[in-house]
């Protein structure tokens, strides 16, 4: 791991709180049309991330270690990832730090799931380690934002009136912090704090925190899904001035801003797992933070996954040589064990074209010598042959066609949605979801992986 910083044990006074900050670690994620070496691969690569920022937490003696959601990739990890997870909380706990945890939109199970449950009965992962003492865990918010369209029943005692959230108040070397978390959940609509309001409580501390796991305006990019049902707006922020600092996750790529009184930092993800910011370096951030705000912050890089992206116009492919061959020529550089390629194909071409163009040949390349390859044929045209126009008895219209889409992936995921919508009980919109997530997958290689 880079190391960025110089040791800033000496400079701790009793007024500066230190804090290691991570999130969106993805533990058990997998990429399912991978070879298994490679899936396992991946999961020591995942778990080798998180590893690094608890081990700097410890070489740092730092304060406080503040996971802000998805430390796991599913609501049920395997016992490897848990054991995993539990021994690196003994070594924070042995070296006298203090762990805040809160759950993510994948290691929390979906909001329609949750209404019913008792709060010290909600079945995530962190709250065994919690029962145990290795760190406080803020459970799912269970009165944040509204409730979707499939629990719109539930709305009047889920969402719809304000929701006063109390802070833990810990004593840091005799500053009084206090810290309160709030995360979003998958099916939630509206924004998380726009309903809630902080216990007076919160008055008596020197420094005040808000661990949040949610999509945040001006960070988010996405048009759909959480992205926009569910985001945090800057109002909201401003409206909970007792916060200096508001430390997030669910954005995969570090940020730091102002809003209003607050000092806004996402930690940003410990790895790369899809290709959705490719400009982004993966790690954690190392805080010093006082009553009069942070002190200082820094983006701590760990040993990642490169991200590598070629764009090829199929025009640019001559018709003197194979066109899987030259796409090769241009694919190997980019390769290396380190590395996931995402290979996207744009232009137009014939039936016939692109059945000399050996698809199977390409993946099968960058299952041997990348990481991973992902192929992108959307950007892909058909164009009819010359001899097809020429058949007797063919249609005129078609004959005069210019051009026509040419996408197996558009067309899965445009019949996919249709079957989607036409479903009218939830679970079976899931299981479509899934099914369609994974078909994705299986096919070319890696899908976005959403947030």
């Amino acid at each position: 791991m880079e190391q960025q910083t110089t040791n800033h044990q000496q400079e701790q006074t009793d007024n500066i709180i230190t804090i290691v900050l991570t999130a969106d670690n993805h533990l058990g994620y997998a990429i399912s049309s991978q070879h298994p070496r490679k899936r396992e691969e991946l999961r020591q690569r995942l778990r080798h991330a998180f590893q690094q920022a608890t081990d700097f937490a410890v070489g740092q003696g730092v304060d406080l270690f503040m996971q802000a959601g998805d430390l796991f990739d599913t609501a049920h990890p395997d016992e490897q990832d848990r054991s995993f997870v539990a021994a690196r909380l003994a070594q924070l706990r042995q070296a006298g730090i203090r762990v805040f945890a809160l759950g993510g939109v994948h290691d929390t199970p979906r909001l329609s799931d949750l209404l019913n449950t008792e709060e010290d009965a909600i079945p995530t992962p962190q709250m065994s380690y919690a029962r145990l003492g290795a760190l406080h865990y803020f459970p799912p918010g269970r009165s944040t934002g509204h409730t979707s369209t499939a629990d719109a029943h539930h709305a009047e005692q889920f969402g719809s009136e304000t929701h006063t959230m109390q802070p833990v108040m810990l004593d840091v070397r005799g500053t009084l912090v206090g810290i309160c978390g709030v995360g979003v959940l998958a099916g939630q609509q509206g924004d998380p704090l726009g309903h809630i309001r902080i216990d007076s409580d919160i008055e008596r501390a020197a420094l005040s925190l808000l661990l949040l796991h949610a999509p945040i305006e001006g960070i988010t990019t996405g048009a759909q899904g959480l992205d926009a049902q569910a985001q945090v707006i800057h109002a909201s922020i401003m409206a909970l001035p007792a916060f200096q600092a508001v430390l997030a996750g669910y954005h995969h790529g570090f940020k730091r801003q102002s809003i209003g009184r607050s000092e806004v930092v996402v930690a940003g993800a410990t790895q790369h797992i899809d290709f959705s910011d490719p400009d982004d370096e993966p790690g954690f951030v190392f805080l010093g933070i006082a009553a009069d705000g942070v002190r200082w912050c820094r983006h701590i890089s760990v040993d990642s996954i490169q991200l590598r992206r070629l764009v090829i116009d199929v025009a640019d492919l001559s018709s003197d040589q194979s066109p899987t061959s030259l796409v090769l020529e241009r694919l190997r550089p980019l390769c290396t064990e380190d590395t996931m390629v995402q290979l996207r194909l744009e232009g137009e071409l014939t039936r016939q074209h692109y059945h000399e163009l050996n698809l199977n040949q390409l993946r099968l390349y960058g299952e041997k010598h990348a990481f991973a390859l992902a192929i992108d044929d959307s950007g892909l045209t058909f164009l009819p042959d010359e001899r097809e126009g020429d058949k007797s008895g063919q249609d005129a219209s078609r004959a005069s066609e210019v051009e026509e889409r040419l996408s197996l992936r558009e067309e899965l995921i445009r019949l996919a949605d249709e079957w989607i919508a036409a479903a009218e009980e939830e679970q079976e919109q899931r299981a479509l979801v899934a099914t369609k997530e994974e078909l994705l997958a299986a096919l070319w290689g890696t899908t976005l992986h959403p947030t």
